[in-house]
């Protein structure tokens, strides 16, 4: 999570019954770096049951750079959303091809038929780390695109710790899942910066159930509002519990994508985003999204070579490349053909 000083900025997350808070294991990140196969176990059984979890990087030298890079990027988060909106939409995105760029609140459509108020700053990384031509941001990123890089380094390096225990609880050869989303391999992996302003305390529905569409997410954030549907429950209101957040910790869900690689294994959970709850609706809501994705190129055929992933039987492997199916996902929802819903797992 970013520092105590953002933290500090907000009321605490309440801590009365009305507030229904999901049980969310802690994993450290220590103990998987130190190769603990109890830690590794605990991490997988969390991807397969509740698609969530957070990793404590608080002991970690590792983790405590990511934290560190976290609290600038949530600081440029408030420099580059608070800029005039004329000046914004010169950098306005092309969704739902591509939703690299800004995103400016009211364009979605909520689960209640009303529209979203989230603004969103999405960065690629292939711009950060130069694996393209540099594209045009706001002059604050443009002006702290080495914190960007240390932000996007040091993140791939705790989520490739997490990788690595899959690839091993999966019975992978090493080095499997990083290979297919290496920093150095052009991706549509990207940085998300969010805002939305103070609201009142009625739940409202900033952003509609979903599901994450790459392979891994890892989210900071210090108010609440964040919400999960537990495995089993009815799509309804009074079933949607809240995450609160930690300090000292990253917030990580299994996407679409791997959930499709391992057979349905792990668990891709519907997630939503409602007004801080309490007190902290009455200040502007930020959140840090690294979305994950695979190269492009990939396609979305099931991983073999182990004994643990299912084999396909009678079903058909799904041939097309990475980028493609996103696209022809998102705008099946969109549509409303497809219905956002959890995915796998158990």
């Amino acid at each position: 999570m970013p520092t105590p000083t953002h933290f500090s900025r907000y009321p605490v997350f309440p801590s009365d019954t009305s507030f229904p808070v999901a049980d969310i294991p802690t994993i450290s990140l220590t103990k998987l770096q130190a190769g603990s196969t109890e830690e590794s176990s605990r991490l997988y059984e969390a991807c397969r049951k509740e698609g969530f979890l957070f990793v404590d990087l608080s002991e970690s030298r590792q983790g405590q750079t990511l934290l560190q890079y976290g609290g600038k990027m949530f600081d440029l988060i408030e420099n580059t959303l608070t800029l005039d909106q004329s000046t914004l939409e010169k950098y306005a995105c092309d969704a739902p091809r591509s939703l690299i760029g800004y995103k400016r609140k009211g364009i979605l459509k909520v689960d209640d038929s009303t529209r979203d108020c989230i603004e969103v700053y999405t960065l690629s990384q292939d711009d950060i780390l130069g694996n393209i031509p540099p594209l045009s941001n706001p002059a604050p990123i443009e002006s702290n695109r080495h914190d960007c890089r240390g932000f996007f380094e040091s993140a791939f390096t705790v989520v490739n710790v997490l990788l690595g225990h899959l690839d091993r609880q999966l019975d992978l050869q090493p080095g499997t899942l990083e290979a297919r989303c290496a920093l150095d391999k052009p991706s549509a992996t990207s940085l998300r910066m969010l805002l939305s302003p103070a609201q009142p305390e009625d739940r409202r529905i900033n952003l509609g159930g979903h599901t994450d569409i790459g392979l891994i997410t890892l989210l900071f954030n210090v108010t609440g509002g964040l919400q999960v549907l537990p495995a089993g429950s009815e799509n309804i209101d009074e079933n949607w519990r809240y995450i609160k957040p930690q300090p000292g910790c990253a917030l990580i869900n299994i996407g679409d994508t791997l959930t499709e690689w391992a057979g349905g294994l792990l668990r891709s959970s519907l997630h939503r985003v409602v007004s801080p709850p309490g007190p902290q609706a009455q200040l502007p809501r930020q959140s840090l999204v690294y979305l994950v994705r695979p190269e492009k190129g990939a396609t979305m055929q099931r991983l073999k070579g182990g004994s643990v992933i299912p084999p396909l039987g009678d079903e058909e492997d799904d041939t097309r490349d990475v980028d493609s199916w996103a696209v022809w996902r998102a705008q099946q929802v969109m549509d409303g053909v497809l219905k956002p819903e959890s995915r796998g797992g158990k």
